[in-house]
């Protein structure tokens, strides 16, 4: 009988000293794993955050090297794009980047306005009318003092593009657009002969201020960017408004322009650019 203890005593111990030997081998397993594993994450980490400071280094390097074009007409591309832009005939003005459209219209276009999907809400106040939203490969308003700026030192064109939501596509062209300083509360103070295909109703906004929904300068009973629910150079009230409402349907409140349908359907689409002319 002592001699079965002693053998199962003897088994019980080998299979301790067994297991714990697997143990300690496992252990030491995971410990070289888990160095592994730390040595090539390291190597991917370093090799990462290299080509990161490379990619930086040439970025900056861009950037620095690049300078800013005295309009969309001066860049020496017919790629359509953001460009950084310098003006010359402001007193001080720090370059700023603007989207030039560089294919329509023979090119040379700076975009001041863009929609065409309604994912960007144009019912704001006055101080982001000023200083401009949204992003410059989407929607957006570039801003009314970048505006000013740039057509306050030479002569501009207007080009406005639209569209309806059963795709109808039409103009309007102006040889002539300038406005104001936010003193002169951003007054439309030029607006040249027109020629298109979407009717003249601009030319009864001239000499208007620009009006917000926290801004009434319409001179108007109404105050008519409330009432449009969107800012505008309105005149009694206006017989277009392209920062209104983005909707499909024949309301006041939309993005129109009376004389497309001569209604106030809602369009699909808005792009309004300006170009130095000669």
């Amino acid at each position: 009988m002592e001699h079965r203890l002693q053998k199962m005593e003897n088994r019980i111990e080998q299979s301790h000293k067994e297991m714990f030997t697997a143990i300690e081998k496992l252990e030491h397993q995971v410990a070289l794993n888990v160095t592994e594993i730390y040595n090539r994450s390291k190597e991917n980490i370093d090799a990462l955050a290299h080509k990161f400071d490379n990619d930086i280094g040439h970025v900056l390097k861009y950037h620095h090297k690049q300078q800013p074009f005295s309009s969309c007409k001066d860049v020496p591309s017919n790629v359509s794009g953001t460009y950084l832009i310098g003006l010359s005939n402001v007193g001080v003005s720090v370059p700023f980047r603007v989207y030039c459209e560089q294919q329509a219209f023979d090119g040379g276009w700076i975009v001041m306005q863009y929609r065409y999907d309604g994912s960007l809400d144009f019912y704001r106040g006055w101080n982001e009318f000023r200083d401009g939203f949204g992003d410059l490969n989407k929607e957006f308003w570039l801003g009314l003092e970048k505006v000013h700026q740039i057509t306050s030192g030479r002569k501009h064109e207007l080009i406005v593009e639209l569209k309806d939501f059963s795709g109808i596509y039409k103009y309007a062209r102006y040889d002539g657009f300038e406005i104001g300083s936010e003193s002169e509360r951003y007054e439309l103070k030029d607006l040249g002969k027109y020629n298109g295909t979407a009717g003249d109703v601009m030319s009864n906004n001239k000499g208007r201020k620009f009006s917000t929904k926290d801004r009434d300068n319409d001179g108007y009973g109404r105050h008519c960017a409330q009432h449009h629910e969107g800012a505008w150079w309105h005149s009694g009230c206006t017989y277009a408004t392209l920062n209104g409402r983005y909707m499909n349907s024949d309301d006041e409140k939309s993005m129109h322009w009376w004389d497309f349908k001569y209604n106030r359907q809602g369009l699909s689409y808005s792009r309004m650019m300006i170009r130095e002319l000669e």
